[in-house]
């Protein structure tokens, strides 16, 4: 098989961890694969190391502009033209438009969304604009992967395509070996969070929250912050105003090795956003047996069903406070909670099971 990969951006994320764990796999197989992206990121470096072909695309952004998009569109139509494929797979927003409007499914073409644009809770306008191009990109695909149930409903309800061209299939991630009994003897209690310091997550909430606690709670736990992002100044203010400067770490952008690291150390996991899709990083919080406490958006509920975590009101500072004081009063509870999202992760969320059933999709794309 030969398949191309067609994805925005290469900066690490978790469509772009998806393309690389499928891209892995798959050369493990002796199978060829290709990927391109807008170049210099996490993605283009990780493809090279597995000695696939990456094809750089500058016009690639997120960016809708039809002048920019016509330019990526001559690229992707000469990459396939030199590499030749079998299959494409189409990643992203941008890279999923462009992609399906350049190939017009004259070669087998597969969408994954990994989280729509249309999104409850994402701004009037864009969601709007979002569910006119899903709807004309849709036409130049066979299938829709949604990487949650609750994309695929929201699929559905604005027809983007028929019921049986829509599938789900959820993200995978890695289940690690954990000590979770050795874990909660280590002081502070480690709250972190993993995102860009952007909308929609809202590391602020955690800091407002947190500086709000009894101080006993305060002298038990930290912050970790792990991310970059335009608002990094404005949560450094606020991080000063509230006399947090001992407690929260803003430590950057992290490799993906030592994310793994952060987490594996962690005892409590935030993640708080006004809108979202369906978020790698609680299922990789779940694998290193972490407490979630995270908003109610997207297909958060999805992933923490069966008490596998705390699912709060988004951007709720008092539901926020109260979650942590339950958590910080009750190493028990940070235990169970860890013990019982490591059991889910491992049962329903792992990479294997994720690659086993994409796969499968591929298999049958070819065979039609």
């Amino acid at each position: 098989m030969r398949i191309f990969y067609l994805i925005t951006k290469s900066e690490a994320g978790g469509a772009q961890t998806h393309v690389q764990q499928m891209a892995a796999r798959l050369i493990s197989q002796g199978q060829q694969v290709a990927v391109m992206a807008f170049p210099g990121g996490w993605l283009e470096k990780e493809i090279k190391k597995l000695g696939a072909s990456f094809y750089p695309n500058l016009f690639l952004g997120n960016s809708f502009n039809p002048w920019l998009g016509f330019r990526a569109m001559k690229i992707i139509k000469q990459a396939l033209v030199d590499f030749s494929p079998q299959l494409v797979s189409c990643h992203s927003s941008a890279a999923g438009f462009w992609g399906r409007m350049a190939v017009k499914n004259k070669i087998p073409t597969l969408f994954t969304a990994h989280g729509w644009g249309f999104a409850l809770g994402a701004p009037f306008l864009r969601r709007h604009l979002m569910i006119i191009l899903e709807k004309i990109a849709a036409i130049f695909c066979s299938k829709i992967i949604c990487v949650s149930n609750k994309d695929r409903d929201l699929a559905l309800r604005y027809k983007i395509k028929r019921p049986e061209q829509i599938i789900t299939i959820h993200n995978g991630v890695e289940i690690q070996e954990i000590n979770l009994e050795q874990k909660l003897l280590q002081a502070p209690f480690q709250i972190i969070f993993v995102g860009r310091l952007a909308p929609p997550k809202q590391q602020s909430l955690l800091i407002k929250a947190f500086s709000e606690l009894p101080q006993d709670l305060q002298d038990k736990a930290e912050i970790i912050l792990v991310g970059d992002g335009p608002q990094k100044t404005s949560l450094e203010c606020l991080i000063r105003e509230r006399g947090l400067l001992n407690k929260v770490k803003l430590l950057g952008q992290q490799d993906r090795e030592r994310v793994w690291q952060l987490l594996q150390q962690a005892h409590i996991f935030a993640f708080l956003s006004l809108w979202e899709g369906f978020p790698r990083s609680i299922l990789e919080a779940m694998s290193c047996g972490l407490a979630i406490v995270a908003s109610d958006v997207g297909a958060v509920k999805e992933a923490l069903s069966q008490g596998a975590g705390l699912v709060i009101a988004k951007n709720s500072k008092l539901a926020l406070k109260q979650a942590l004081i339950q958590l910080l009063k009750s190493p028990e509870l940070i235990k169970k909670l860890g013990q019982t999202a490591k059991q889910r992760v491992t049962e329903y969320f792992s990479l294997e099971k994720m690659i086993r059933e994409t796969e499968k999709v591929y298999q049958e794309m070819l065979r039609c």
